[in-house]
C-alpha cells in the first residue's frame, strides 16, 4: 500500500477534467467559438475559414486528451492531443497578431495566457505523476506515460 502512487492520481484527473470542461464548454458556445476564431482573420478568408474548421476539432482534441490523461491510458495519443490543441491556440493567437486584426488578438490574450499556463501544469503533472516513486517498484505501472518512447 503506497499512498503517493494513489496521491499522483489526483492532480492527473483534476488536469483531464479540467480540459474536459474546456473542450464541452467550447462546443457549449461553439457559435461564439467559431465567430471569434474567424473574427481575427477578417482581411484573409482563407485564414478564416482554416481557424473556423479548427475552432471544431480544438474542443475535441481537449475532451479527448483529458480524458486519456485521467485514466492514464494511451498517453502518447493524449500528449499529442493535449499539445496540438493548447499549442494550437496559442500558435493561432500568435498568427492573429502578425496577420490579423490586432484588436481581436489583443482580446484573445486571456485564452492565451490560459493554454500557456495549462501548459505549464501539464509538464509540471505528467513529470510529477511518471516519475519513480520509492514504493512503487521504481516507475509508473507498464502501459502508463513512462513506458514506451513518449516520454
Amino acid at each position: 500500500m503506497c499512498p503517493s502512487k494513489y496521491a499522483s492520481w489526483i492532480p492527473r484527473i483534476a488536469f483531464g477534467m479540467v480540459l474536459v470542461g474546456y473542450g464541452v464548454n467550447h462546443y457549449r458556445t461553439l457559435g461564439g467559438f467559431v465567430g471569434m476564431a474567424k473574427g481575427v482573420f477578417p482581411s484573409s478568408a482563407i485564414l478564416a475559414g482554416i481557424a473556423g474548421v479548427l475552432a471544431y476539432i480544438v474542443p475535441a482534441l481537449m475532451i479527448i486528451g483529458g480524458v486519456l490523461f485521467a485514466i492514464r491510458k494511451l498517453c502518447c495519443l493524449s500528449k499529442t492531443c493535449i499539445l496540438a490543441s493548447l499549442g494550437g491556440i496559442i500558435g493561432w493567437a500568435g498568427l492573429a497578431v502578425l496577420v490579423g486584426d490586432g484588436n481581436a488578438a489583443g482580446a484573445m490574450m486571456p485564452m492565451i495566457q490560459n493554454a500557456a499556463v495549462l501548459l505549464i501544469l501539464y509538464y509540471m503533472i505528467k513529470k510529477a505523476s511518471c516519475s519513480k516513486m520509492p514504493c512503487a517498484s521504481g516507475a509508473c505501472a507498464s502501459g502508463s506515460c513512462a513506458s514506451g518512447s513518449c516520454k
